[in-house]
């Protein structure tokens, strides 16, 4: 771990005091929320800009990719071309339009893991501390197949911290904000099938007041010019790079772009059911059909159900096995696998619909309930015993690796934990599947750490990747509360309005489960918890 106080190199950061940064003194009046609103429009126009500012890519679509009857992958994880930009030139690269180029052709590139956190790949402090832009390229291959299919095809970043732009061939395909979460974009007319293409990535791991979360720069003289030099509160290291897996993968030109599930159970009968919605590329679904159906853990089909049109219904399964978490059930962590087939509806007359699409995935049927006294699971009142993790390693910082995930959960289970919060940012996709897998219940925090200085700018990002973060994650079972926020200064009077802003709105995305903050200030200052606001 890294010690508390760190000033070497370029990047200053401290540990979080319990009630307000220290150094910072308190307003003499109440500044107003609309007030707090145009500061921080001034601090992002100044700094944020300069690099990617928003998101191009939506919350629709991001179904996890697989592989299927209609469906292809390529990874391109694998080591990378690597340039770190100039600290007191961040926006050369873009000015100069690196991204047309091979990197090896503008800059002497190293060599860089991916997935992986850049800062300890090498001993380059510099590079360990930079604040700023960095830049990957790789070249690969699309199959000619791909071509010739009409099929589409599509990129999928599991999460870069913090923003990023991509290229593909020179052509900009997406851009993203916030780390820790996924995008993509549909890259089918930018590709070159059967020849060599490239991608080409800029990563900007810079925190402002505006972001998610927050941090400060300044800059500092050196001998030729200025740099940026990085704070912020938050008691961990602010990795960055590519962090989790990059993905081709095509699908049929009209496809399933997205399932939402909600499970039921009746007890008096002993049986569970899924309300599924699901949404079509097609703008038009009057002549779409969807079949779901649901297999047991011996692959033995239980339910079958119909839905044309609306693409929406209930699969209904008789004596269910339900989700259990570990340690309260001797099968905990029960799935059903979920096959979702889409296709044409028939003409009169022909028995045989044309398939168009089809995805699995796998799905929980557990209840969830909680009052003033009682968290309950399928009706039973159950008790948290876990922790608060951090999802860093050493060398490969925040990059995903299933090796130490799957000892981090033989761990869990060894010393008699069932859940854990994640702590302060949303894990891998990958580590939601094995808290399925496993019975392990999540606490799943959005990246708000140490939230202060409110504004308008910063409660719609906030919003933004909590509408994201529930998207993600919404159809996991082990997923049992929503936390949007870690240690937010809700002594501030602004904290009120700012927090009954992000609770509303996390209710309204997603009634069926709690929402929840860690809270460090003392509960007679505290003016978001104490008002019901979380």
């Amino acid at each position: 771990n890294r010690q508390l106080t760190q000033t070497r190199a370029r990047t200053m950061w401290t540990a979080a005091p319990a009630v307000r940064v220290v150094g910072r003194r308190p307003p003499a009046k109440v500044v107003t929320f609309l007030v707090m609103g145009v500061i921080g429009y001034m601090v992002n126009a100044v700094f944020g800009v300069m690099y990617t500012s928003g998101n191009e890519s939506s919350t629709e679509g991001l179904l996890y990719p697989i592989e299927s009857e209609t469906r292809e992958l390529k990874s391109l994880d694998g080591v990378w071309n690597f340039v770190r930009s100039d600290s007191n030139n961040p926006s050369q690269g873009l000015r100069e339009k690196w991204y047309n180029d091979d990197l090896a052709r503008v800059r002497q590139t190293i060599q860089m893991p991916v997935p992986s956190s850049y800062n300890d790949v090498t001993e380059d402090a510099a590079l360990r501390d930079h604040v700023g832009t960095v830049w990957y390229d790789r070249k690969f291959f699309v199959p000619r197949s791909w071509g010739d299919s009409g099929d589409r095809v599509l990129v999928r970043f599991g999460s870069v911290h913090y923003d990023t732009i991509v290229w593909i061939n020179g052509v900009q395909i997406v851009k993203h904000e916030f780390g820790h979460l996924p995008f993509e974009a549909e890259v089918t007319k930018v590709l070159k099938y059967g020849q060599e293409n490239r991608i080409t990535v800029l990563c900007d791991n810079v925190l402002l007041q505006v972001t998610v979360p927050q941090g400060k720069v300044d800059n500092q003289a050196i001998d030729n010019g200025v740099e940026m030099v990085q704070s912020y509160t938050f008691d961990f290291f602010n990795y960055a790079g590519i962090h989790r897996s990059v993905m081709l993968y095509t699908v049929p030109k009209v496809y399933i772009k997205d399932v939402a599930i909600r499970t039921g159970y009746d007890e008096s009968e002993g049986s569970g059911s899924v309300d599924y919605q699901i949404t079509a590329s097609a703008n038009e679904t009057d002549n779409l059909q969807v079949t779901v159906k649901l297999y047991d853990r011996n692959g033995t089909l239980v339910s079958k159900d119909l839905a044309q049109g609306q693409l929406q219904g209930t699969a209904s399964i008789p004596d269910v096995h339900l989700w259990w978490p570990y340690l309260m059930h001797p099968e905990p962590g029960y799935l059903y696998t979920m096959e979702i087939t889409l296709a044409t509806i028939a003409p009169v007359g022909d028995a045989n619909p044309t398939v168009l699409d089809i995805y699995r995935m796998k799905v929980g049927i557990r209840t969830l309930e909680w009052n003033a006294t009682s968290f309950l699971i399928n009706g039973k009142p159950i008790y948290f015993r876990g922790f608060g993790r951090h999802e860093d390693s050493d060398i490969r910082g925040k990059g995903l690796d299933l090796a130490l995930l799957t000892k981090d959960f033989n761990l869990l289970k060894w010393v008699g934990a069932n859940a854990y919060r994640t702590s302060h940012y949303p894990y891998s996709e990958e580590s939601m599947q094995f808290a399925d897998e496993h019975g392990i219940m999540i606490i799943d925090e959005c990246p708000s750490v140490d939230t202060d200085n409110y504004s308008q700018i910063l409660l719609q990002k906030h919003k933004s990747s909590i509408e994201q973060l529930i998207h993600r994650d919404r159809n996991h079972p082990s997923v049992v509360m929503w936390s949007i926020a870690n240690e937010p200064r809700t002594g501030r009077l602004d904290a009120d309005a700012y927090f009954a802003a992000v609770a509303a709105y996390t209710k309204k995305l997603d009634p069926t489960r709690p929402i929840t903050a860690a809270i460090a200030v003392n509960v007679n200052d505290d003016r978001a918890v104490s008002k019901r606001r979380i």
